[in-house]
């Protein structure tokens, strides 16, 4: 009777084997990288994905500039804006400057790998293209941040602080509603939001369809000295160097 038992069980623990292996087939490189950019990453605050983490700070340097535009004390309104210059332009923290370009990065990546589909392969060029505009408001954000910075006055302050929370408010959702229009559809006027609207168009493509991908493989993807993506088996949480 016991020996009749340990078949059954080692009968059960095959049956719990085979069905194992074909619920856990790994995600491809492609959508790995993907997954970094919508998903998460081991490098950034909270672990979120690097698109996810651009988009949280640019609320924040909406909102830092909202609240400056809405005080009279000059101390204030330069604590303020210093505070929306760290998350629009810090690389340590991931601001929206550096968290953009690294969701844009790993959108190429995945479009390179040797598993990625032709969708992924021609929708990559064309968000990595509209990148570059919200990358060049950044810049202007933290020019403007100098000036208030170095302001005498509340109205010197207040004149770069407007245009700092236009610039803010474009990278958040496009130049249209900066200026109370709608969503523009012109790709040199893109914020995050139509950006966005590409990555899950993007995805919504995807034969076969993307899933959510699982954080051992996120956090465990690293690259080889040749260049080549694999997964570490030891899970050895992934190399820093292999994401830039």
């Amino acid at each position: 009777m016991r020996s009749h038992r340990l078949v059954i069980s080692a009968e059960y623990l095959l049956i719990a084997w085979a069905c194992s292996g074909c619920t856990a087939r790994p995600p491809t490189i492609a959508h790995v990288h993907i997954g970094h950019a919508i998903t998460g990453v081991h490098v950034t605050p909270h672990e979120d994905g690097y698109f996810v983490v651009a988009e949280r700070q640019a609320k924040a340097v909406y909102e830092l500039s909202t609240q400056a535009a809405s005080t009279e004390d000059l101390a204030m309104i330069k604590a303020d804006i210093a505070a929306a210059v760290k998350a629009n332009e810090s690389d340590p923290d991931f601001g929206v400057k550096h968290a953009i370009v690294m969701a844009a990065n790993h959108i190429t990546f995945a479009a390179t790998s040797d598993d990625s589909s032709v969708n992924v392969q021609r929708s990559a060029p064309a968000f990595a293209a509209h990148v570059p505009r919200v990358v060049e408001r950044c810049d202007l954000i933290t020019l403007l941040g100098g000036d208030v910075a170095g302001s005498q006055s509340v109205a010197e302050a207040t004149v770069s602080v407007q245009q700092i929370r236009k610039l803010a408010q474009a990278n958040i959702s496009g130049e249209g509603s900066a200026t109370g229009g709608k969503m523009s559809d012109v790709p040199s006027e893109y914020g995050l939001a139509q950006l966005r609207q590409e990555l899950d168009a993007m995805i919504a493509r995807e034969r076969p369809p993307y899933r959510t991908v699982d954080q051992w493989y996120l956090f465990n993807l690293v690259r080889l000295p040749n260049g080549k993506w694999v997964f570490d088996k030891l899970g050895r949480g992934g190399n820093i160097e292999g994401y830039k």
